[in-house]
């Protein structure tokens, strides 16, 4: 672990070369050769600055933390914190060996709902189009993590669970004000707007509660929201 001074790809640098380099593809062939993998990271992505403004900034992942088969298997829960650098140019890295049984960061875990995302695509289809080296598995795995963690950058938000119950209070605050003012235009398309968001969200949460409920026999739009969030309620008992 450490400061590597050479980034693994073009997308680990901000403002850089959009393309591969030579020590680029050298530093993966030889992480290749002597078989570690990066450790799965939190905290900072970009790891090292220039310190400069406007134009001229440049950051990129220059830190990291590796582990070759044998640590991944023993210490599969284990993950490398990037730390704000403070003073430094470089982020400090310490490594917590988090074992099972302990809350740690949360893995992440794919949404059947977000392809029904406006975003989904596009954001697929800008992660597939990158340029990687290695073998097919390899260009697949390193793909797989841009798209994890482009996908966790766009959709960081609450579950839909939690959105749903915000949108009907923001429904019912419309509608009473509607009360006082039924014909006033701005709270009519506010309403209109909320509801609509509230079909939607109720579409994800059917299907968020369905995958985490595991029953996969029942079709979802019958609105089966209650039978789903038992089966998860049990299933936790």
């Amino acid at each position: 672990m450490g400061d590597f001074n050479v980034s693994r790809q073009p997308q680990e640098q901000l403002h850089g070369s959009p393309k591969f380099s030579k020590a680029m593809t050298e530093f993966n062939n030889c992480l290749n050769v002597i078989e570690v993998e990066d450790i799965r990271g939190v905290g900072r992505f970009f790891t090292w600055s220039n310190k400069r403004d406007g134009k001229h900034i440049v950051n990129k992942k220059l830190d990291r933390a590796l582990g070759n088969w044998g640590w991944h298997k023993e210490y599969n829960h284990s993950f490398a914190h990037f730390h704000n650098p403070g003073i430094s140019d470089h982020s400090p890295v310490s490594v917590s060996l988090a074992d099972s049984g302990s809350k740690g960061c949360k893995p992440f875990k794919f949404l059947n709902y977000l392809t029904k995302d406006s975003r989904f695509l596009d954001l697929v289809r800008g992660v597939w189009s990158q340029r990687a080296v290695g073998n097919p598995l390899e260009v697949v795995i390193c793909k797989l993590r841009n798209l994890k963690r482009e996908l966790k950058l766009t959709f960081r938000r609450s579950n839909p669970c939690t959105r749903k119950e915000t949108i009907r209070r923001e429904i019912e605050n419309i509608q009473s004000n509607l009360l006082h003012h039924p014909t006033d235009a701005d709270l009519l398309l506010q309403e209109k707007d909320l509801i609509s968001r509230l079909w939607n969200v109720s579409a994800e949460e059917e299907s968020f509660l369905k995958q985490k409920s595991r029953v996969n026999w029942l079709k979802l739009g019958d609105s089966n929201n209650n039978f789903f969030h038992r089966a998860v309620t049990s299933s936790h008992h």
